[in-house]
């Protein structure tokens, strides 16, 4: 199928990018997720503003000795092949790297996986267990920033806080002897997964976001209570009190039941904590 018609642009400031989007376009990134949708029919934005020459929006990754940022225009390889992320977020190359294929992830953003807003997208489940922010600014809004904390970030399917305001990075903040393991299940390699879980854990800190059994990427408070607390036990119960007694909604389709995705939840996360990584 074809995509509906639609206008194109291609600014080259970042003022004419708002200003495109201010009249209804809709910004245009790697477009591996957006354009399959465009040619589906089941996105037919009127028109797109392509932001890769915004030479205001960065294709950096950066570090300071707080924060990592990941600008907007930073692609899956990208993050790959960066030195310090293989050392210190482990996790995230894990995420990038199960995404997809070599061409997807050399034109695939990173920000852009986030804003698509899917349950399942990889970096927005890995990211969520990093408590990351996204930066954005809007039309109306000058040089002002606004910073969005992930986990207000998703607001359903396929649906984000953003509200007409364009996402400019992610900033992550830097924390000592942070370690972290990524995993999911797909029916086959380079398949969006089925279910997906991070679990990152450090000093009286520990986060475990899944992907794939609610309309959004979830974080799962009181199983991380109880690995801050340290008690197996505690874990394990936390676990099936959250995923097994139907507090989520998984979202419907031919590929399992509720009960099978939330199982295979289960299992992920236990598996996460069993790698050593992040220990129970």
């Amino acid at each position: 199928m074809r995509p509906a018609a639609f206008t194109y642009t291609r600014p080259a400031t970042l003022a004419d990018a708002l200003r495109a989007m201010a009249g209804g376009a809709v910004p245009l990134a790697g477009g591996q997720s957006l354009l399959p949708a465009m040619r589906l029919r089941s996105a037919t934005p009127q028109a797109l503003v392509d932001l890769a020459g915004v030479a205001e929006l960065s294709d950096a990754i950066t570090c300071n000795d707080d924060i990592l940022t990941i600008g907007a225009r930073v692609t899956h390889n990208a993050l790959l092949e960066h030195a310090s992320l293989a050392n210190e977020w482990p996790w995230l190359r894990a995420a990038a790297h199960a995404l997809g294929d070599v061409q997807v992830r050399n034109l695939g953003t990173v920000l852009g996986n986030v804003c698509w807003a899917d349950p399942r997208a990889n970096m927005a489940v890995a990211l969520l267990a990093c408590d990351a922010l996204v930066t954005a600014v809007a039309p109306s809004h000058g040089d002002g920033v606004d910073r969005i904390a992930l986990s207000d970030f998703f607001t359903g399917f396929r649906s984000h806080a953003l509200n007409g305001r364009l996402a400019t990075s992610i900033e992550i903040k830097r924390r000592v002897g942070a370690r972290g393991v990524y995993l999911e299940f797909s029916r086959q390699r380079q398949d969006l997964a089925l279910v997906n879980v991070c679990v990152v854990r450090a000093a009286q800190y520990a986060r475990v976001a899944v992907g794939g059994i609610d309309p959004m990427p979830v974080r799962l408070p009181e199983v991380e209570a109880a690995i801050v607390d340290g008690d197996s036990g505690d874990v394990v119960h936390a676990l099936h009190e959250n995923l097994v007694r139907g507090r989520h909604a998984p979202p419907q389709d031919h590929h399992g039941t509720d009960e099978y995705k939330l199982g295979l939840a289960v299992t992920l996360i236990k598996r996460a904590l069993a790698l050593g990584e992040v220990p129970a």
